[in-house]
């Protein structure tokens, strides 16, 4: 089950569109810069595009359209919210009270940027003093209903009490009630509490070197201590005699491009024969378990597989042949069939992350100049 936090984000090669994957934010700054490199084939902070996401927290509360952020800004503010709710948290707060508290705080402040809502993050603390968790009897019953109506009800209730609910709440429109004394009062309800008018926490400003600087050093609380993190390059899993193959799986097209997966082969395989005259499953299996013995000690063995092989956990569902998920080891499976299977030139020739035709290019000036 994914964390609710988790902003699941679809990254493209400028250049090169068949070079994408899906990638889960947030992630160590080292992990993006493996990804960017070894997926993407891009470095140096430019020459992709953030091509789609997945609806998540971060969505509903800056709005559609976070593809015109830039990666490292979307990564920057998951990892100070993390970090932010895991000391809520540690502090004796309900995690998901705090992301109601902190998305009614940005509404309050109307932050519609990733920079900003990592600053909120930051400064949750002078937040809290205007939070206020609404004052509900154990019969209220809230449903599906409104941040206007629960405030509505925490008034009624305020003004009459308990009982209000048995004898007047069926003819009372608490929706029109919150809405307007919230106005009055000057709160921003939300649908666990609410936030009193208050000085803003995020001055209106550029984010300057300073400001990010200090964004920075907030969010690198967000990664536990322990081993010193390594990103993740399949080049060091690539043995003498072996080169990376390339896959699409079935099903896996959109509109942007289909992600491209990658596992280790040996290198005498022909492309151009049936891709079954190489013992694919095998292929994968062992590269499989390259990886997860390579990410040991690093909290990442799932997400790191994920974005190599586009492998997933098994689900009891996927028994069933009609699923047509491929089972590997160590519990996870293909979700589909492969569409595509090609080696790339011998790993010595092709560093990974590098673009073949780029390197091709280069030899041949080389070889005129001489």
């Amino acid at each position: 089950m994914r964390d609710e936090l988790s902003l699941r984000v679809y990254l493209e090669n400028a250049a090169h569109a068949d070079r994408g994957g899906w990638l889960e934010l947030p992630v160590a700054p080292e992990r993006l810069d493996g990804f960017m490199g070894g997926v993407l084939g891009v470095g140096g902070g430019g020459g992709y595009v953030v091509a789609d996401y997945e609806p998540c927290w971060f969505g509903d509360v800056l709005g559609s359209g976070l593809e015109v952020f830039s990666v490292s800004s979307l990564n920057l503010m998951a990892r100070c919210v993390a970090r932010a709710r895991d000391m809520a948290v540690a502090d004796g707060m309900d995690g998901n009270m705090f992301l109601d508290m902190l998305a009614t705080g940005a509404e309050s402040e109307e932050l519609r940027e990733p920079y900003a809502l990592a600053m909120l993050a930051s400064r949750a603390g002078g937040l809290s003093d205007g939070w206020m968790p609404y004052g509900l009897p154990d019969s209220w019953r809230a449903g599906d209903s409104t941040p206007d109506e629960l405030y509505g009800a925490h008034v009624a209730c305020g003004l009459m009490g308990d009982d209000v609910y048995s004898r007047l709440s069926y003819c009372m429109d608490l929706e029109a009630l919150g809405r307007d004394e919230a106005v009055n009062a000057g709160v921003t309800p939300g649908m666990t509490g609410y936030v009193v008018d208050h000085e803003p926490l995020v001055p209106s400003m550029r984010y300057d070197g300073a400001a990010r600087e200090g964004l920075e050093a907030f969010a690198s609380g967000w990664r536990s201590e322990g081993v010193e993190y390594r990103p993740f390059d399949i080049a060091g899993i690539v043995q003498e005699g072996e080169t990376v193959a390339e896959y699409t799986l079935q099903g896996d097209g959109t509109n942007w491009g289909a992600p491209v997966y990658r596992c280790v082969v040996g290198d005498g395989f022909d492309a151009g024969s049936d891709v079954f005259g190489v013992d694919v499953l095998a292929a994968l299996e062992d590269t499989l378990g390259r990886i997860h013995a390579d990410r040991a000690g690093m909290g990442d063995f799932e997400e790191v597989a994920r974005e190599v092989m586009g492998v997933e956990p098994m689900t009891p569902e996927s028994a069933d042949d009609d699923y047509g998920s491929v089972p590997l080891d160590l519990g996870y499976m293909l979700p589909a069939p492969l569409e595509s299977f090609t080696p790339r030139p011998p790993a010595a020739s092709v560093p990974y992350g590098a673009d073949p035709t780029l390197i091709a290019c280069e030899a041949a000036s080389t070889s005129r100049s001489m």
